[in-house]
């Protein structure tokens, strides 16, 4: 689905998702992911603007695209406005999984990401989508930043009817979202902040020049166009420390344990893998 103008009814042109690819990327290339016969995909650019981020497609769990928007966003302490994640600095899509990686997202050298996700074909007519997204600490000092991560969802792959209510879960902050014939529920583990608004008032906040914190609003939600955002806040890293912030997304199925998905904690891979993006990072430079 094709960016749009905030507030303006969405478009549902038909679009032609890319094809899975088994190499790293340039910049602002998109990929998909899939297991049996449900796809996630990355259909525009990794562009984000006011009112408007990336463009998913979550397709085959249901008679239509569910999802119009997925992508993550942060904000380091003592910073002006939540900052989306721009152009990765390598891709991989191969099989159900993919992984993104950001070096130094700030251009600050204060930390690194990784962004990996798996879908799962759960079922005839269902499907899950896992996102983790790792930070590392990669500066000399305590780094404290908060992270969120944004979802439009289009349930029937239509805008304006869906419903959406608070589920109480041990494990996260739960939204169970449907309209009247498909569920779609989400979860943001260990996240301890949401909101949900209409498109695209939520996500203005998100894109805006101002420092916006979730604020539990929302709940129950609709008929109207579905928008959430989970945020995690104020956490802390150590230097050389790591956080692994994890979502999970359900079309026409129930949300799965986090045992099946083969997404890892952070470990000495990923934590490798940034070391050596950041080796091949051209040091940062200030006048005097």
């Amino acid at each position: 689905m094709a960016p749009r103008t905030p507030f303006f009814r969405k478009p549902f042109a038909a679009l032609t998702v890319a094809a899975a690819l088994a190499a790293p990327l340039p910049a602002l290339a998109i990929g998909s992911i899939t297991d049996g016969d449900v796809t996630f995909a990355y259909t525009q650019s990794f562009a984000s603007s006011l009112g408007n981020t990336v463009n998913v497609d979550f397709t085959g769990a249901g008679p239509a695209d569910m999802a119009y928007e997925s992508w993550w966003f942060y904000r380091v302490s003592g910073g002006p406005r939540e900052v989306a994640f721009g152009n990765p600095d390598a891709e991989l899509y191969t099989g159900s999984l993919a992984t993104l990686d950001w070096a130094d997202p700030t251009g600050t050298g204060s930390f690194g990401a990784t962004l990996r996700l798996e879908v799962i074909d759960s079922g005839v007519g269902m499907g899950n989508v896992f996102q983790s997204l790792t930070i590392v600490n990669t500066g000399l000092s305590a780094l404290t930043l908060d992270v969120f991560h944004y979802s439009d969802f289009d349930l029937g792959g239509s805008a304006g009817n869906d419903l959406a209510s608070l589920v109480a879960n041990t494990y996260g902050i739960q939204i169970d979202v449907s309209d009247a014939t498909q569920t779609a529920p989400m979860i943001g583990y260990g996240a301890d902040a949401f909101q949900v608004d209409r498109y695209a008032q939520l996500l203005r906040d998100l894109t805006d020049g101002n420092v916006d914190d979730l604020d539990g609003s929302g709940l129950p939600f609709g008929p109207n166009d579905f928008t959430a955002a989970f945020q995690w806040s104020s956490v802390t890293l150590g230097a050389g420390e790591s956080r692994m912030f994890l979502t999970q997304f359900g079309s026409n199925a129930p949300l799965l344990d986090r045992s099946v998905s083969v997404i890892p904690e952070p470990g000495t891979a990923i934590l490798m893998a940034l070391g050596l993006m950041l080796l091949a990072t051209p040091p940062q430079t200030r006048s005097v």
